[in-house]
């Protein structure tokens, strides 16, 4: 990212007399650290008013204070999509535009909740059909399922299930893996798996 917004500085033509600059933060892959993290650079953000309407008793300028960190003119990230989902309800209610470069749930597709949202990468749903493609073309007809927690794994296996029944692919057993899941939790998981043999 870095190097990219110094190569956009340095260049004259890309943004005449304009200079960008960043604030980088680590979401920790954590929906509710990041959306934290959100309210505090939006508030700092809200904080940009105009000061031509206000005066000092000394009639000097107002200035912003020295924690100031400028306005908030886009977002780049989260990548799990449970971090943009969250940051993204923040952001559009301040219509600041987040674009993300790994959030695939499909829920981020719909326009009418993230009007400001946009991903360089497709939705989940790709994913899934993409999936029943290589299941079909195995001749498989008799599947089990394993996904994640979270809307990442949540949302496409629940298209996976649907193109996968659309298709006469039947579903043997679908197992969640808890995103805090031990050595026991996988223990049962497999043998979950074992009994649908």
């Amino acid at each position: 990212m870095m190097f990219a917004i110094d190569n956009i500085n340095k260049d004259p033509k890309i943004l005449p007399n304009v200079s960008l600059g960043v604030h980088i933060l680590d979401t920790c892959s954590r929906d509710t650290y990041a959306l934290n993290q959100s309210l505090h650079f939006v508030r700092a953000s809200l904080n940009n008013i105009d000061t031509s309407a206000f005066e000092c008793g000394d009639h000097s300028v107002p200035r912003p204070r020295n924690n100031y960190s400028g306005p908030v003119f886009g977002v780049i990230g989260g990548s799990y999509s449970s971090v943009s989902l969250q940051v993204a309800n923040l952001l559009g209610l301040f219509h600041i535009p987040q674009i993300s470069p790994a959030s695939t749930a499909k829920a981020l597709s719909d326009k009418t909740r993230f009007k400001y949202f946009a991903r360089t990468v497709p939705p989940d749903t790709f994913q899934s059909s993409a999936l029943v493609d290589i299941v079909k073309s195995v001749n498989w007809s008799y599947v089990s399922t394993i996904y994640s927690e979270g809307s990442y794994g949540e949302y496409g296996i629940e298209v996976f299930h649907r193109e996968a029944q659309e298709r006469n692919v039947c579903i043997a057993t679908a197992e969640k893996v808890p995103s805090a899941a031990d050595d026991k939790e996988f223990d049962n998981i497999i043998l979950k798996l074992k009994k649908e043999d």
